[in-house]
Parts: C-alpha cells; structure tokens; sequence
C-alpha cells in the first residue's frame, strides 16, 4: 500500500475523480474543492495538499487538507482497514500539520483514535452533521417574494449576517472573515437574497459545484424575520434555480441537533444521503 501527495490538482482529479464520484453528494466538498482550485489557479494562497492511497497502482482512497482547515477523509465504500491506519502514519512521519479531521463517521473516528495514540493531543467534537440531497424541488416559494443576486450595496447587511451565521452555527467566523467572505459571495455571484417588499429577509450560498450536483450553504435569517416561511423560500428558490442551470441534484450539510433546520428542508425535498463528523486536535 502506498500513501503520497500529489502536487497537480488536475492530474488529482486524473487519479481520484471517478472513485470520488461514486459517492458524488457525500464529497462534495472535495469535488467543489477541487473544481475550484482548477478554476481559480492560486486561490489556495497556504497551497493545497492532496493524498492518495494506492494498491498494486489503483487509487484505493483519497484525502486533502487546504491547508489551515482540517483534512478531510473522502467517503468510499468498502476500503481497507489499513487504509486510515497508513494514512495517520504518512502524516505523522513526515510531520504534517494536523488541526483537525472531518468527513465519513466510522473513517474520522478511525482517524482521531489513532492520531491521538500518536499525537497525544486531545480531540474535540466539533459537530456532527447530515448530508442532504434534493433532486426535485416539492415546495412553491412564497408568491409575495423574489430571488435577487446579491451585489455591492448589499454588502453592509451580508457581513453582518454571515457574522451572526458564523456565532449560531458554531463556526468562527470573525468580523474581518465574514467582510472577506461577503465580498467573495459577491464577486462570485454565488450568494442569493430573498426579498419581500423591497426588504431583504433571507439569504442562501451557492457555495460549490462538482460534475452534477451543487451545494448550498450559509443559509440564514435573522431573527426578525423568522418563522415567515422565508428561510424555505430562499432554499427553495436557489435550489430550483440551480436545477433549471441543469445540476441533476442539490446537496447542503445540517447540524444533526438543529430540528428545525432539518425540517425545513426535508419540507422543500431534500432527503439525507450520509453524514459527517467534525473534530480538531488541541
């Protein structure tokens, strides 16, 4: 078996896109990942590190970090049981930074019993999540209103609500990150609003793609303005937007103890597909 990382993102994709893409809806965070990194030469400005686990020359298995996040560990049916084990050893021998580890429940907790042997840092649950996918959107948004591309003079309102997102998610989002991601959204033409008489009251994140599907995130409402329905209009809208560009399938992550997230989306038709686990190393 043999562990190494590769330093081209596309001769990665060569080696793992098609074994990444067997479970397409529960990497897509590699994938988008990936497919925005081979978009956007140096938007990785720390670099990108990218791993790949081989037998007898098949790729068996894929791992990455974006250097400061955690590794993410990829969701592949049937692997190895010496796969996690070689992979914590090729970290830990070379010296590798390891923050964190997020990905596949039974394959990250594999992961964080062995490098806390090795490492003797403590781990820390993160959170748990779902991973949602939609291929058909069930609900009608609300007729009194409409789903408008966010642009610069709405920057002042996107900071701030990615800012209270960040603190409700129990994401550290700063006040300078949250300006940073704002005008990325906007750059990007990646971030929609909901507005209803000429109020903003809702927002949603395209925030990747991979070959056939897109995810959403940083969907949120203030407080204000919750329980209108306006949180599933959003959702609802951009998810059937993106349909229509012609993705096959939505993809977005939950928090497994927010019931009131899950709801809402399970309501617009999205049905969970895998989970995902989240930890860093003190």
């Amino acid at each position: 078996m043999k562990v190494y990382l590769e330093t081209s993102i596309n001769r990665y994709l060569e080696k793992v896109e098609n074994v990444l893409l067997e479970q397409e809806v529960n990497n897509n965070l590699m994938l988008g990942l990936l497919e925005r990194g081979r978009n956007n030469i140096g938007i990785y400005t720390d670099g990108i590190r990218l791993g790949i686990v081989e037998e007898d020359g098949q790729v068996i298995y894929a791992f990455m970090q974006t250097p400061p996040n955690k590794w993410i560990l990829a969701k592949i049916d049937g692997i190895d049981q010496r796969v996690i084990p070689a992979i914590v050893q090729f970290l830990d021998r070379h010296k590798y930074p390891v923050p964190g580890v997020l990905g596949p429940e039974e394959q990250v907790e594999e992961f964080v019993k062995r490098w806390k042997n090795l490492s003797k840092k403590k781990a820390i649950l993160h959170m748990k999540q779902l991973i949602y996918q939609l291929d058909k959107v069930k609900v009608t948004p609300n007729a009194e209103g409409k789903l408008i591309l966010a642009i610069e003079k709405h920057l002042p309102i996107i900071r701030e609500w990615l800012y209270h997102f960040g603190l409700q998610a129990n994401m550290n989002i700063s006040k300078p990150h949250a300006d940073s991601m704002a005008r990325n959204y906007i750059q990007n033409q990646s971030l929609f609003l909901w507005e209803v008489n000429n109020q903003i009251v809702s927002m949603a994140n395209n925030s990747r793609r991979s070959r056939n599907g897109a995810t959403i995130n940083a969907v949120f409402t203030p407080d204000d303005q919750k329980r209108k329905g306006h949180a599933t209009s959003v959702v609802a809208g951009l998810s059937q937007q993106l349909l229509d560009e012609g993705f096959r399938f939505c993809s977005l992550y939950t928090d497994t103890l927010n019931p009131t997230s899950n709801s809402i989306y399970r309501k617009i038709g999205y049905y969970d597909v895998g989970s995902s686990v989240e930890y860093y190393f003190e």
